[in-house]
């Protein structure tokens, strides 16, 4: 797969990344399958140095503000986080029969189950305006009329909305973007 011109950017920091469910599909709509997210976006921050910013994960689709410490790995890390959720994600699917199964079986020479679309969106964050213009998108994600999944964006779980309001509780590790973006 390309890197769609990600190479002009690797020496960047921060990004707002989203990656969309195959088909937008529901697959992420149970808590189970948020959880699994929430657990490989801590995993690939580890692994990577990338403090996460802020985040949202929706039924069909999330959205992730990275900010890399060191080297610039956004094609390494959602690489890693797409393939592990895959697999952790078809494996909630079998063990709950859940139908959505079969929606996402492909069956073509490189695959059987198909959880992600083929690539991730990013957009590169210059500055601290554009960052909190894309937090803001995030937090008001789940409040949106087709979604309505919260009154109040800091009420939604699966969202950093809450940290930025004083709660640090969270089930992502995050680091407030005030303390990168003075």
């Amino acid at each position: 797969m390309g890197l769609r011109n990600r190479t002009l950017f690797l020496e960047e920091k921060c990004f707002f990344v989203t990656t969309s469910c195959y088909k937008h599909l529901k697959l992420l709509e149970s808590d189970q399958c948020k959880l699994i997210i929430a657990n490989s976006l801590n995993f690939v921050a580890l692994k990577y140095k990338i403090s996460i910013l802020g985040y949202v994960i929706m039924p069909n689709h999330f959205h992730v503000l990275f900010y890399f410490n060191n080297e610039n790995k956004l094609s390494d890390s959602m690489r890693d986080l797409k393939k592990f959720c895959a697999f952790e994600i078809r494996k909630h699917l079998e063990s709950s029969q859940s139908s959505l199964l079969n929606l996402i079986r492909i069956e073509n020479d490189k695959q059987v189950f198909k959880v992600w679309e083929d690539r991730f969106d990013d957009v590169w964050i210059g500055n601290k305006e554009l960052l909190e213009i894309k937090l803001e998108y995030i937090h008001q994600n789940p409040l949106q009329s087709h979604w309505n999944l919260s009154e109040y964006p800091e009420n939604y779980k699966y969202s950093s909305a809450a940290f930025y309001l004083g709660n640090p509780e969270n089930i992502v590790q995050l680091t407030d973007y005030r303390d990168i973006f003075e």
